[in-house]
């Protein structure tokens, strides 16, 4: 799929685009060409870093290598933004590793260290894409879901968000115009909606993986076991959190299925492996294989 995506539907985007500014990925400038490659090696490697599966949530989660091409799918059908913003790959990496982390901390008592590198890797995100600030209400959510409500865990929670500071400050003192710099970061993080982004017809399909993985849902949520609520509330939390990013900070809608594709696989993969009529689970595995080429084919 990324492949097909890397040679078939790779977009050749301006400067406003490729955030040459950025103040992460300013040192591309000079040769842009290495961009698309860049974001296929962090693309990759967040399909890789997704089939990890933590003890106590493994069973909760979808297979791995069904998770990983579902994962696959989801991503490479936004191949604008794939190929051309790796602040949306490594933001989205970042917010993979602070969910498994929050996943980890399922059911075990002293937790202190893993909520400061929560909220710290809240912060970084936040640093290469804006928007991902807001999610701090979906881990706050999911805090309420997980854990027994320590106010020690919020609070290093929101010192290890705080801590970020550190970051910037250490960043800013390596200009010669502080403010300025500062003022770049901040600007630059922030991403916008790109003009070119229009729907396809592998968009139409993945609506209706998307349809098909609240029957996952509504089953964890009614029937399923305590345990399985609670991962699925996380992952529902998850996606608003990004939905409410697109709607309203105005983040990039196929950036925001990019930073939502780890959940949605989870959900999408648990609804395939549910249903009983194997000619069903086919027809509709065989939809999720061809999104990615119909979105470069068939644009709408």
């Amino acid at each position: 799929m990324l492949g097909f995506q890397f040679v078939k539907g790779q977009a050749k985007g301006g400067s406003e685009d490729l955030m040459f500014t950025h103040w992460a990925l300013s040192w591309l400038q000079p040769n842009s060409s290495a961009i698309p490659m860049i974001c296929l090696v962090l693309a990759i490697g967040a399909l890789v870093f997704g089939r990890i599966r933590f003890r106590e949530v493994k069973s909760s989660l979808a297979e791995s290598n069904l998770g990983m091409v579902v994962m696959a799918s989801v991503m490479a059908t936004q191949w604008k933004p794939l190929f051309t913003r790796p602040d949306v790959l490594v933001s989205a990496i970042i917010l993979m590793g602070l969910f498994m982390l929050l996943f980890s901390t399922y059911k075990r008592e002293s937790v202190l260290s893993e909520m400061f590198h929560i909220g710290l890797l809240l912060g970084f995100a936040a640093l290469f894409v804006g928007q991902s600030i807001l999610l701090v209400l979906s881990v706050a959510f999911s805090l309420l879901i997980l854990r027994t409500g320590n106010w020690k865990e919020w609070f290093v929670f929101f010192l290890g968000i705080v801590m970020t500071l550190v970051f910037v400050a250490l960043f800013l003192v390596w200009n010669d115009t502080p403010f300025l710099a500062f003022q770049r970061m901040i600007q630059t993080s922030w991403v916008g909606s790109l003009t070119t982004e229009r729907l396809s017809s592998g968009h139409l399909l993945l609506a209706v993986l998307v349809v098909v993985s609240f029957s996952s849902v509504l089953k964890d949520l009614t029937s399923g076991t305590v345990h399985e609520r609670n991962i699925t509330l996380v992952n529902v939390g998850w996606m608003l959190g990004v939905f409410l990013m697109v709607a309203v900070l105005g983040l990039g809608w196929q950036a925001g299925f990019i930073l939502a594709a780890y959940p949605l696989s989870t959900l999408i993969s648990r609804s395939l492996e549910s249903i009983n009529r194997w000619w069903l689970a086919d027809l509709l595995l065989l939809t999720i294989l061809s999104a990615p080429f119909l979105s470069s084919l068939w644009p709408l």
